[in-house]
């Protein structure tokens, strides 16, 4: 028998075995991602990950990424993830602030500086358990925070009075407690209203990141800018269980080689990284302030701001373990552990 008459019968033969025929070989398996935002340099980061999934995966997944509100938005993207409408998603936790109060700890004053030691310590809070409870229902690959809360007004605001009466959008109960104890009206906007509602004046500034702000520009409709104590914006990336179980193994070892903790991390170098150069930016732009509080009115704010973490405590679910815990791992962080 000559080896082409043999090639049908072995192909046949692997069919009926289930074995893979060199002809046959499987397609690569496809994740839907979602990044429900404005495309940015952020969008990026998880444009590598999913590169890297894919080279180290042997070929087994492909990751398909679809930006924007067409599939999915902030305030509906974990139900996207649970209910298989896509695989992996981006997404905020300001909208189910009620659903993770622990994750919060992120958000509460004075705690963090930066993104990276906050995202590094929020992701170790999960895999040390203290958190871990509030993600039933899906699989985090990355649990990270935007760098450092930065108000951007269309009023100026130097000093805790100048807050009195604003009505200022936040993302989450904390923020918006931080803004009752100093004067300010917290309301509840979805990120995509940040600029039509400054614009009609139904808010007078709004709480995101530096970064953020610049991808909804709001530099066009709020000339006031400033670093604000009020902690760091949690956040999230998310795959649904059975999605990730239903994987080839090569697929889900890749996931895990580059999730977790390493992707957390990445994360949060990224956003420390464009937080400066959107800063920088912002100095540079015509039309624009930067306001900086005074030595004097940050001792202010922190006093005006203690009743926050006390309250903080004692309302939330194993919140002095959380704290504590939260704390020791932002030091370990900052002496390079």
């Amino acid at each position: 028998m000559t080896h082409t008459r043999q090639l049908p019968a072995l192909v046949a033969v692997a069919a009926l075995l289930g074995l893979p025929a060199a002809s046959q070989a499987a397609d690569p398996v496809t994740l839907k991602f979602v990044f429900p935002a404005p495309p940015s340099d952020f969008e990026q980061v998880m444009l590598d990950w999913n590169a890297d999934v894919e080279k180290a995966s042997e070929g087994t997944v492909k990751v398909q990424m679809f930006v924007g509100t067409a599939v999915a938005n902030f305030a509906n993207v974990i139900d996207r993830i649970q209910n298989n409408v896509v695989d992996i998603g981006f997404g905020i936790y300001g909208p189910y602030s009620r659903q993770v109060p622990r994750t919060f700890v992120v958000e509460l004053p004075f705690e963090s500086e930066a993104s990276t030691e906050a995202s590094t310590a929020l992701w170790r809070l999960h895999a040390q358990g203290v958190t871990s409870v509030e993600y039933k229902g899906y699989k985090p690959l990355a649990l990270f925070t935007f760098t450092g809360t930065s108000l951007h007004s269309t009023r100026p605001v130097r000093a805790a009075e100048d807050l009195k009466g604003l009505k200022i959008a936040a993302s989450g109960k904390i923020m918006a407690d931080d803004l009752q104890l100093l004067g300010g009206a917290p309301i509840t906007l979805n990120p995509g209203d940040f600029y039509e509602s400054l614009n009609r004046g139904l808010a007078h500034g709004v709480l995101v990141s530096w970064q953020g702000s610049q991808t909804f520009k709001l530099q066009d409709v709020a000339h006031y800018h400033m670093n604000v104590p009020f902690g760091q914006f949690p956040a999230f990336v998310a795959m649904n269980e059975s999605a990730y179980t239903r994987l080839p193994e090569a697929a889900r070892a890749a996931i895990d080689k580059f999730a977790g903790e390493p992707f957390s991390r990445r994360l949060g170098v990224e956003l420390d990284r464009s937080n400066q150069v959107a800063i920088d930016a912002y100095k540079a732009m015509k039309g624009q302030e930067i306001v900086t509080l005074s030595a004097a009115e940050i001792a202010k704010w922190r006093k005006i701001l203690a009743p926050i973490t006390a309250d903080w405590v004692k309302e939330t679910p194993d919140g002095e373990r959380v704290l504590s815990t939260y704390r020791s791992e932002v030091q370990k962080v900052r002496s390079g552990s």
